[in-house]
């Protein structure tokens, strides 16, 4: 199973959703790779209905702020709903894949 590497700042303890050489909240150079857990749920979302570049051949699609269980918050977009009108905040969802374009791509548990 494909993982979610995000990075942590050894100098703060910040951690956020993708990998970087410098931590966007204290500055420091002292960073380095994580895991970050594969499961969360939706803190926030949006469907959204018109899309633009790449994106437009997916509307409708749900795209949501994700809270992992390590309590890192990301955007991205959750495929695999059934009926996008039953999504809420709440609902559990986990890491499905990266996707070039996009990004992580979840979906719901």
């Amino acid at each position: 199973m494909e993982k979610l590497i995000g990075t942590i700042c050894l100098d703060c303890e910040y951690k956020v959703a993708n990998v970087t050489d410098l931590c966007p909240s204290c500055g420091s150079e002292n960073t380095e790779s994580l895991v970050i857990e594969n499961r969360g749920t939706i803190y926030s979302f949006t469907i959204v209905y018109v899309g633009f570049g790449h994106m437009a051949s997916r509307v409708p699609y749900a795209l949501a702020v994700i809270d992992t269980e390590d309590h890192i918050k990301l955007t991205t977009v959750v495929e695999d709903v059934p009926d996008l009108d039953s999504l809420k905040i709440g609902d559990k969802v986990r890491f499905k894949k990266m996707d070039e374009m996009i990004g992580p791509i979840f979906q719901v548990v």
